[in-house]
């Protein structure tokens, strides 16, 4: 994500923001692999959902700056899929910023 090799060759929009749009119909869920967030693109709107991998004490490790081994949590997945088919990420979430299609 955010790298010039996505940038894509018809305009500014990275590939990020472009798929969201031409494949989700504005809506794209990304898993940040280098910090095991998920990101949520709304149209012009981008924020950080949080992450679906949790450490054995059950915590987010943002950016993997700790090292510890990470698990799928099965509640987070569920949550973040429910959200996904009934199209809430508008109402749970209040930290949408416009990502300028810089994403």
């Amino acid at each position: 994500m955010r790298q010039e090799c996505c940038r894509k060759h018809d305009g500014n929009a990275l590939e990020a923001a472009h798929h969201s749009q031409t494949c989700g119909a504005g809506t794209a869920l990304y898993l940040a692999v280098y910090s095991s967030t998920v990101i949520v693109i709304r149209g012009r709107r981008a924020c950080v959902w949080g992450s679906v991998y949790l450490d054995m004490h059950g915590e987010e490790d943002r950016d993997l700056k700790r090292g510890r081994p990470l698990y799928l949590s099965e509640l987070r997945y569920t949550v973040l899929e429910q959200q996904w088919l009934t199209h809430s990420f508008d109402h749970t979430n209040k930290r949408f910023v416009l990502h300028k299609d810089m994403i």
